[in-house]
């Protein structure tokens, strides 16, 4: 009877493991040089995504947005929007008898090449139609090696000039 048990009680473990494993969001390059983009969408009471940023080797400008609305008791009120712990700030947050709209934004100048979590919290309503939430990052460009031989090579150059004139 005790193995029975131990099977299960793992068996559920590992159920709600996998129920409560968050979504990742993946950046997809743009148009733009060093630019991605992203968009994720949800309609839990409590939403929470992963954004890994590992692969860059220095992550830059970051702008997350998360809107939704609802309408007679349909769609969802976003309450909250949060990355790493830092609260997006909301642009629009009103709501008038049965009807309302969100749109939270959060701009950072950097962000660090680390794994990052977002979170989204809310009302679904009745057939809820969830938020739509939108990311992009502008990686600062990494110098190739042949700029920083041009930049010493024209430090000497300078100081080379400056020490004839000296002379």
């Amino acid at each position: 009877m005790n193995f029975k048990s131990t099977i299960l009680a793992a068996a559920l473990l590992v159920a709600s493991a996998v129920a409560s494993a968050n979504t990742t969001i993946v950046l997809n390059a743009t148009a733009k040089p060093n630019s991605y983009a992203a968009t994720f969408t949800g309609n839990d009471a409590i939403n929470t995504f992963d954004l890994d940023l590992s692969n860059f080797t220095s992550a830059g400008k970051f702008v997350g947005q998360v809107s939704a609305n609802f309408t007679g008791g349909a769609g969802y009120n976003v309450t909250s929007v949060k990355l790493d712990g830092i609260n997006f700030l909301p642009l629009v947050n009103y709501q008038l008898d049965d009807s309302g709209a969100d749109y939270w934004v959060l701009r950072l100048p950097t962000l660090t090449s680390t794994l990052h979590h977002i979170v989204v919290t809310g009302t679904p309503l009745e057939s809820s139609e969830g938020f739509t939430g939108s990311l992009s990052l502008v990686a600062a460009p990494v110098p190739e090696p042949e700029t920083y031989a041009m930049m010493i090579a024209g430090l000497g150059l300078v100081g080379f000039m400056a020490r004839r004139r000296k002379a």
